[in-house]
């Protein structure tokens, strides 16, 4: 699990700073470069769609929640080029598959098991990149 060849990003959005906290720890010990935002909008205006690697974004926000920030990834082409990964402590079918519906990739429920968001994040990371050169 911890063969990288480069440092890839991984963009945590989440407005619980523990949660973050927790994940930036696991992630970074792993070998990711981790880049944090305390909210939904904090992350549209601040980060780079250009850079690649992933998303793991809390669907249960304050002022703008992981559902608007997926329709908005969406009607920017962000979707794309940077996979999300959303995570959430709701369980119910019907809002995991609104989730996916809008363009999440994967879901995590919390609480968190650390080998799942390690082998989530892996998977999507290398899903993507195959993806890509096949593109290519």
């Amino acid at each position: 699990m911890n063969r990288k060849i480069e440092k890839e990003i991984i963009r945590l959005v989440d407005d619980d700073e523990d949660q973050r906290k927790a994940l930036r720890f696991l992630l970074e010990a792993a070998g990711y470069e981790v880049r944090d935002y305390p909210s939904g909008r904090d992350f549209l205006v601040n980060d780079e769609p250009s850079v690649p690697g992933c998303a793991i974004l809390d669907l249960q926000m304050p002022e703008m929640d992981g559902f608007e920030v997926l329709a908005i990834m969406n009607r920017n082409g962000w979707i794309q080029s940077i996979p999300v990964i959303t995570i959430s402590a709701e369980t119910s079918s019907s809002y995991i598959e609104h989730a996916y519906d809008l363009g999440a990739a994967d879901y995590i429920s919390r609480p968190f098991d650390e080998k799942t968001v390690l082998r989530r994040v892996s998977n999507m990371l290398m899903l993507y990149t195959k993806q890509k050169i096949l593109e290519g």
